[in-house]
């Protein structure tokens, strides 16, 4: 009787054994589970590195336009915003003595040009005519002159008359063979025109009075200022009737085809940008709107103060930008092509300092010892240890060791056997 109690006692002990193994070996199983991995593809594709910075819109072709001539205004109708083209007026000047000193130059040149054409035209033939009939009633003179003084010293030998007669006589020979000379050489004079010396002096004269008229005109000319180029006004510094002087600020016009943007990079980088490098470029005040561009201009030295190197790139105009605008800026500083790229995290660092990946190969882990290149945006460029198409395991892969059997998603399935149902 107490046997068979005893055994009835042990056989649920005996259950609960069998029972608590079974749950062991059901836990051991499911602790070998190969580790559960993420694997994407390698793939053959471009990197670029982009560099952020940010920047300013700026025109690089804006003046200010100052007077150079003193007085009122009396012509500046523009406000800010207006547009003017080139050759434009924009600004007069009321000075009515610089324009009398134009009508004055003016005439002077009239006359010194009459005076060379007449010069050069010679004499005319009633001047000729003139000094011809002149020399004729000389000539008439002096041979009268001359009968008569002989007259008079054969009168004066005889006694007849007194020896001041003579004297008189002789000087009025004198006076009469004077001017027939005097008018025989003016006739030839007139007969052989102007001389290249008095031609040359005239020309010379002529030559003065448009000097002086050109300068009339430049003084005149600096009361009217015209737009340089075509653009639109940002500032108005006068009104019709205020009192311009001079190198005083008038008003400023922009070239809205000149907007770029300008940045700085840091000097570190600053040998790495060049003319032509691909620029992303984002504007707070234009939210939601990415614009590509290129560096257009590189300045050819650092700021000393921030060691920097200035950059330009340039926008169209027609985007909505205006100066002062704050720029968000991304310049491509190194760009690799038809290369191996994988996500940064599927390369870990060994104890050893080697850099390692793990590829997939027939369910197994397979451990690569690589040589990385460019890394940008969360890529990175494999130069040696992976080619493209092969499973690079991104996540999972912290402690597994080369030759470790893996699972990927979606590969293990739920245990169907009866074991697994109880």
């Amino acid at each position: 009787m107490k046997r068979a109690l005893l055994t009835v006692a042990i056989v649920p002990v005996g259950l609960l054994l069998v029972g608590g193994c079974r749950k062991q070996e059901a836990g051991t199983e499911a602790s070998k589970k190969p580790p559960l991995v993420k694997v994407v593809p390698a793939k053959a594709e471009t990197l670029t590195r982009w560099l952020e910075m940010t920047g300013d819109v700026v025109a690089t072709n804006a003046v200010t336009i100052r007077a150079t001539a003193e007085g009122p205004l009396s012509f500046c109708p523009w406000r800010e915003g207006d547009t003017v083209e080139t050759g434009g007026t924009l600004i007069q000047i009321d000075r009515p003595v610089y324009r009398e000193e134009v009508r004055a130059a003016e005439a002077a040149l009239r006359v010194a040009e009459a005076r060379l054409a007449d010069l050069k035209a010679g004499a005319r033939p009633e001047e000729i005519a003139q000094a011809a009939e002149a020399v004729k009633q000389l000539e008439e003179c002096t041979g009268f002159a001359d009968s008569d003084m002989k007259r008079t010293e054969q009168m004066v030998k005889s006694g007849s008359l007194p020896g001041e007669a003579l004297e008189k006589a002789r000087v009025a020979h004198v006076k009469c063979q004077t001017q027939l000379v005097a008018a025989q050489e003016k006739l030839q004079m007139l007969k052989a025109g102007p001389t290249e010396t008095a031609i040359a002096v005239q020309k010379a004269l002529v030559e003065e009075a448009a000097a002086r008229l050109e300068k009339a005109k430049s003084t005149l000319a600096e009361c009217t200022i015209s737009a340089p180029f075509s653009g639109v006004i940002t500032r108005v510094d006068v009104r019709p009737g205020d009192l311009a002087t001079a190198k005083a600020p008038l008003l400023d016009l922009m070239d809205r085809d000149s907007l770029v943007v300008r940045f700085g990079v840091p000097e570190a980088e600053s040998a790495a940008v060049h003319e032509g490098a691909k620029v992303r470029i984002t504007f707070d005040a234009l939210p939601g709107r990415e614009f590509e561009a290129s560096v257009s201009r590189v300045y050819p030295e650092l700021d000393p103060k921030t060691r920097t190197r200035l950059v330009e790139a340039s926008v169209a105009p027609d985007i909505g930008v205006a100066p002062g605008m704050f720029a968000r800026v991304a310049v491509a500083v190194q760009t690799v092509k038809d290369v191996v790229i994988v996500p940064d995290s599927a390369v870990l660092t060994s104890p050893q300092g080697d850099r390692i990946a793990f590829v997939v190969s027939d369910g197994k882990a397979a451990l690569r010892r690589v040589k990385t290149g460019l890394e940008a945006g969360g890529r990175l460029q494999i130069v040696e240890g992976i080619q493209p198409g092969e499973q690079v395991i991104v996540a999972g892969h912290e402690t597994l060791k080369d030759g470790a059997p893996v699972r990927l998603p979606g590969s293990a399935k739920p245990d169907q056997s009866p074991e697994g149902k109880r």
